[in-house]
């Protein structure tokens, strides 16, 4: 699937949205509060209609790591070290990838500038294993004062957040946004003090899976970091790193070790500096459904 096909959206959506436009707006739907309603008219942003992009996805076959030094397709595990589970990182990846292109596309359709207040929620299911769902919500605005191109800007800015960030000489060029899920394999060390005698009275850190959790991390906001300067951009605000953990039991030659599965997702709103304040951004916009790997 390209990435046309990949962001359409219902024909009734597109319905709604091409009558909304039709009719200049006259009358719309946001999530913004009163006060950020006014600010953002204050400051030269029209709301035009609330948009919105989902998806539901299912993960393929996850090869998981097994036993020390197990070796696939030329590399070597070892115990005590994290595992990047790269199909359902992929899943995760594209699932949102693929949401938030629609909400994109819905905001065009309406012929908005810019989305404010993006809040990408997401959900598994214990009634369908390996079913995972996004949905992306926010308000679609556009610019009276401002040429600001062809294609809407998305950002998880509220709408307050959004006046301020323009009023004082910056813009933002787009939503950056990403899950990787690593496999944080215990180590022998580790084993043996949570299951030796007497391990249950004593306090001690966990280290490989402290690892694991800063290393799942790292990767993660590696990708977010990748797709800002894709975009060109000075920085990214608006962090938002939310994590999830499971525990999964490894059979290594008879011995049983506790692994941890680590889920992390990072979304924010990557940002440039303009060169005159007042003066409309010029800005690339990349397609947002493009996930780095």
């Amino acid at each position: 699937m390209d990435d046309a096909e990949a962001a359409r959206i219902p024909a009734a959506a597109r319905a709604r949205l091409d009558s909304l436009r039709a009719h200049g707006g006259a009358s719309f739907t946001s999530d913004l509060s009163t006060d950020e309603f006014l600010l953002v008219r204050r400051a030269g942003f029209r709301p035009l209609s609330q948009v919105m992009g989902s998806c539901f996805y299912n993960v393929g076959w996850q090869w998981m790591p097994g036993s020390t030094g197990y070796r696939t397709w030329g590399m070597t595990y070892e115990q005590g070290q994290t595992v990047e589970l790269d199909t359902q990182t992929e899943a995760w990846n594209e699932a949102r990838g693929r949401a938030v292109a629609r909400l994109a596309e819905e905001a065009k359709h309406v012929g908005a500038d810019a989305v404010v207040g993006v809040r990408i929620r997401r959900g598994a299911y214990d009634w369908a294993a390996g079913l995972i769902e996004f949905v992306a919500v926010g308000t679609a605005v556009s610019a009276d004062r401002y040429e600001l191109g062809s294609e809407p800007v998305l950002s998880n800015l509220t709408g307050q957040e959004f006046v301020a960030l323009f009023e004082h000489g910056y813009w933002p060029v787009g939503l950056v946004a990403a899950t990787t899920v690593g496999y944080v394999m215990t180590g022998w060390r580790q084993q043996t003090g949570v299951a030796g005698l007497f391990s249950g009275r004593q306090n001690q850190e966990l280290t490989d899976f402290t690892r694991g959790v800063y290393d799942t991390r790292a990767q993660t906001m590696s990708r977010v970091n990748r797709q800002a300067h894709e975009l060109q951009a000075h920085g990214i605000i608006g962090v938002e790193i939310q994590h999830e953990q499971r525990e999964y039991e490894r059979d290594a030659g008879g011995v049983k070790y506790t692994d941890l599965v680590v889920t992390m997702h990072v979304v924010g709103t990557a940002i440039v500096e303009l060169e005159q304040r007042g003066k409309p951004p010029v800005y690339i916009a990349l397609p947002l459904n493009e996930e780095p790997r």
